[in-house]
């Protein structure tokens, strides 16, 4: 992974050497590995280094190929063969093994603006065409790499960190408050293009962003496909091209040293670990393996280590597990580890980082089973809707097909089905109590809600559940929290779930009930992980972390730590229940919703230190 950085001055202005080396520096807390700078008499590049291992002599960046065209970029390129093919038929030389850097410039020299839609992986690169005065920029399809921008009127600056471009003194002071309202609805924004500081966005997943002649231009370049339709005659035939995918996916993701697991006892994780493993006994890596696990031992039920264990130890990978019972609310808030440049109502994020920090202490390489729920998202109530519009012969069919491959009678999904006749989602947001009246009217908070609770206006004709699911804002928010800009941790986290071959196929499979219960990976995964794992039902925690805190500890679990006055802008302090940090006495109803006007006032704080 790499940190880039820069900018391009207006009306013919000179570059800022000083603009250049205070970005150079707001890179290197995310860059152990060093920074490097180029720049012309229009635009500057910079860029910080961090080595994980998947290419043995990376080319120093900035760079250019040609002396024409410079670029620097944070990037892992996919389907290498494929391109270098494209390339070669193109008419430029390139080989497989090339730097994901090579790659990328030749794309743009053969495909221009294009280029972006010719190239897998997970990506966010900036190019300056000089001949052509113009700065090409793109991110990748589900935004796992950082791309953020800002216009001035020097020019227009873009970074792939937040603190590089919110602390430039050209960029406007203000925040957002339709982030801040987002924010305190749903706990992160739900428009991928804004940040909490108003002048400051990001270019959005899929997206390509041009800069020309004083304009900015953006275009997508690449959406979830919609008509596509894999017709196999078996249930086995789709597990095996599934599992070929996936363990492709792995294995692109899996550098030449070693590697870290963020491990669950579910299925998602622990089959991606066990593609590893078959992956490097094959040799076609060389990764030493090592897991990490967080788990409750006391405060609440939980089983995941022992179906963890159960898994590393089938697998032989080495895991570290870490009970998280100890960990108070905002442990260690304030601290330099824990400061974020965006607010967040994680109050056990002291849990998240303490993780990275052991992952980063393995290897510079993370792979985690992020995106495993939403991309084998089943077919709701699929045998109740296949009786309710007269279809029972197929229903029955589909029933005793999925028993005969799972050995269990299959779950009709009545009562999921009922509310979804009522107009009912699995959950409806509302506008909480304690939000200022008059900041959400001027916001239009409440029809913003509303318009979320209608749903995505496109419905996919196969997988109508698993895409609402992917198109959700809440993907590269997540992605963020886990990029070194924000860390400030060396490790590279990567997401074999978010390959997007692996997405275009399981949004091709047709709907049928043997699919449900995650079918590809139980009967994919069988002589790979334990029965017994495999079996597991779905084991979400039983308890809301935070309100067994609250519930054990009282009013003092907050270490006291109140909401202030700085956000009553956006929130009514006295409604706020003082069990999460406010001036009410009425018990709080949702405490991981009601604590985010605390983590809010926090960050406010935090900003003015």
């Amino acid at each position: 992974m790499s940190g880039i950085a820069g900018f391009v001055s207006a009306g013919g202005a000179p570059v800022d050497p000083a603009r250049l080396a205070r970005m150079a520096a707001a890179l290197a807390p995310r860059a152990p590995d060093g920074t490097r700078t180029w720049s012309d008499a229009r635009c500057a590049l910079a860029h910080g280094l961090l080595l994980t291992g998947d290419e043995s002599t990376p080319p120093p960046q900035p760079c250019s190929a040609d002396g024409l065209i410079h670029i620097c970029a944070d990037a892992r390129i996919d389907g290498r063969e494929e391109l270098a093919r494209a390339l070669n038929a193109g008419g430029i030389a390139a080989a497989p093994d090339d730097s994901a850097t090579l790659l990328i410039h030749h794309a743009y020299r053969l495909w221009g603006d294009a280029c972006a839609a010719h190239l897998l992986g997970d990506f966010a690169f900036a190019l300056w065409d000089a001949p052509r005065g113009r700065l090409f920029c793109a991110r990748d399809h589900f935004g796992v790499k950082p791309f953020f921008y800002a216009r001035t009127g020097g020019g227009f600056l873009f970074s792939s960190t937040l603190d590089c471009l919110a602390a430039d003194p050209a960029v406007p002071a203000g925040l957002d408050e339709g982030w801040i309202g987002d924010f305190l609805v749903h706990g992160d924004t739900q428009d991928v293009a804004a940040t909490v500081h108003s002048a400051i966005r990001q270019l959005q997943p899929a997206h390509t962003l041009v800069v020309e002649d004083g304009r900015v231009s953006i275009r997508r370049y690449w959406s979830l496909p919609l008509d596509e339709e894999t017709c196999y005659r078996r249930p086995g035939d789709y597990v095996d091209h599934f599992v070929h995918l996936l363990r492709g996916a792995v294995r692109d993701r899996l550098p030449g040293g070693a590697a870290s697991f963020f491990l669950s006892g579910g299925r998602d994780s622990t089959s991606l670990a066990a593609l590893a493993t078959e992956t490097i006994a094959r040799g076609e890596r060389t990764a030493a393996l090592r897991g990490y696990t967080a788990y409750y031992e006391r405060l609440m039920p939980d089983r995941e280590r022992e179906f963890t264990e159960l898994a590393a130890n089938a697998l032989s990978i080495p895991t570290e597990y870490t009970a998280v019972d100890p960990y108070q609310a905002f442990e260690r808030w304030g601290t330099p580890a824990l400061r974020r440049p965006q607010p967040t109502a994680s109050a056990l994020m002291a849990i998240e980082v303490d993780q990275l920090s052991s992952a980063a202490r393995h290897a510079r390489v993370l792979l985690t089973g992020q995106g495993g729920d939403a991309v084998l998202r089943e077919t709701r109530s699929r045998l109740t809707k296949l009786a309710a519009s007269g279809r029972l012969l197929r229903a029955a069919r589909e029933a005793a097909e999925y028993a005969w491959l799972h050995g269990r009678v299959p779950r009709p999904g009545v009562r999921t089905w009922l509310h979804e006749r009522r107009g009912g989602r699995p959950w409806r947001a509302e506008v909480p109590r304690w939000v200022d009246a008059g900041f959400a009217r001027r916001t239009g908070l409440h029809e913003r809600v509303a318009a979320w609770n209608a749903g995505p206006g496109i419905v996919h004709p196969l997988r109508p559940e698993a895409y609402e699911q992917l198109v959700a804002p809440l993907w590269p928010g997540m992605f963020l929290g886990y990029d070194p800009g924000v860390t400030g941790i060396p490790v590279e986290v990567r997401h074999p779930y978010f390959d997007v071959r692996v997405v275009h196929f399981l949004l091709s499979i047709p709907p049928s009930q043997w699919y449900n219960d995650k079918g590809l990976l139980r009967i994919g995964m069988r002589g790979r992980l334990p029965e017994r794992l495999l079996r597991r039902p779905k084991s979400p925690l039983v308890d809301d972390p935070l309100r067994v805190r609250w519930r054990e500890q009282g009013d003092g679990w907050l270490g006291g730590r109140r909401v202030t006055e700085a956000v009553a802008a956006w929130v009514d302090v006295g409604r706020v229940p003082a069990a999460a940090g406010g001036r009410s006495p009425e018990p709080p109803e949702q405490l991981w919703q009601e604590i985010r006007p605390l983590g809010l006032s926090l960050w406010l704080s935090a900003q003015r230190r």
